[in-house]
């Protein structure tokens, strides 16, 4: 028989066998959305604190991590879900799952760079959350956006425009440079109509040239030159940039619209096409007009080379530049654009062939 001493022991080990088992919490599952690499000095709670977490939460979305210093350079889970794992036993009917979201990260800012997009969105308006102020109230599909995401990749992706995109997400500038990282964009609303972009490099059709991308539905396949869509652009400036006729740009580009109201920045635009001839002057006419000579009349020098048709009695001239327009040159030159556009007939009456390089009448 054992001595008594042997057998309290086993039963007092005994007791603490059970009373271990019956704290033990759950075994928990982690889902992680997006984990990041510790710096030097960074400590559980310094580093669940920069990404609005509390402690327990970031202790919970990485089981085993021996708080409270971090490994420098190893990945930490700061966005995700964590759950009850389900029961080992087939006997059990039941498993308690409780699910609870950790804060989404708000210190990622969208960076510029490509990316490859995945793919995750959901029509449900209850569980798409944090969202920007404004989202629109009508969505019903929206995408959580990743680190390196852009906007004319999540365009491309889903087939809807600029313009739309902004529209539905009013948070997001004309630029879109300010898209966060860990929060739902709506990208779809019912009725919207599908945009067909091109997503990967291709040769255009009937020349050869390599043809960037993004570019908008429609473009001519014989562009042979493009331009990358700025904030802030317009497509009379840059149709004035590289003399090209606003109407010869729209047939270029049928997407952007009739009045350019689908203008879409980070798109590229056709602005010359095989064939295209700018409509400059004749050589002859270009010979005779852009001498520089003295203008009758008020015995001042005209600069050359000029606008075909100003006015023999200027006083004031200015060179036109990249970006020009007839009213933002009036404003600087303190005159109207009618006044610009009746000193020089060259420019057109909508100011539509303002040359580049080219000096015109801005005083009489």
């Amino acid at each position: 028989m054992a001595p008594t001493s042997l057998k309290a022991g086993l039963l007092l080990l005994s007791q603490l066998h059970l009373t271990r088992a019956m704290i033990l919490a759950p075994r928990q599952q982690v889902t992680c959305s997006f984990a990041t690499a510790a710096s030097s000095g960074d400590t559980c709670d310094s580093f669940a604190a920069e990404w609005g977490l509390t402690e327990q939460t970031f202790e919970s979305l990485n089981p085993g991590v021996s708080c409270p210093n971090l490994v420098v350079g190893q990945n930490y889970c700061v966005v995700g879900t964590v759950s009850s794992a389900p029961p080992s036993s087939s006997s059990s009917s039941q498993s308690s799952t409780s699910s609870s979201s950790s804060a989404l990260p708000t210190k990622i800012s969208s960076t510029l760079v490509t990316s490859t997009l995945v793919s995750t969105t959901s029509s449900s308006t209850t569980s798409d959350q944090p969202q920007q102020t404004g989202t629109a109230a009508n969505c019903n599909n929206f995408y959580l956006v990743q680190p390196g995401d852009t906007c004319p990749a999540i365009e491309s992706e889903f087939g809807i425009s600029m313009s739309q995109f902004i529209t539905w997400n009013p948070s997001v500038n004309t630029g879109c440079t300010n898209i966060i990282a860990g929060y739902y964009y709506c990208v779809g609303v019912p009725g919207a109509s599908k945009v067909t972009t091109t997503t990967t490099s291709t040769k255009t059709t009937g020349n050869g040239i390599s043809t960037p991308t993004p570019i908008q539905t429609g473009m001519t396949t014989s562009c042979n030159k493009f331009y990358l869509v700025q904030s802030g652009d317009s497509c009379a400036v840059i149709a004035t940039s590289y003399n090209v006729p606003l109407a010869t740009f729209y047939s270029w580009n049928p997407a952007v619209g009739s009045s350019c109201a689908t203008l879409d920045v980070g798109y590229y635009v056709c602005v010359d096409a095989i064939g295209y001839t700018p409509p400059k002057t004749t050589s002859t006419t270009t010979t005779t007009k852009k001498t520089s000579t003295t203008s009758s009349g008020n015995g001042i020098t005209t600069p050359t080379p000029f606008e075909t048709g100003m006015v023999n009695n200027c006083k004031k001239f200015y060179l036109v530049k990249s970006g020009d327009s007839c009213a933002a040159i009036a404003t600087s030159q303190g005159t109207t654009a009618a006044n610009i556009e009746k000193w020089n007939p060259g420019v057109g009456s909508t100011c539509t062939t303002l040359w580049l390089g080219d000096y015109i009448c801005v005083g009489v």
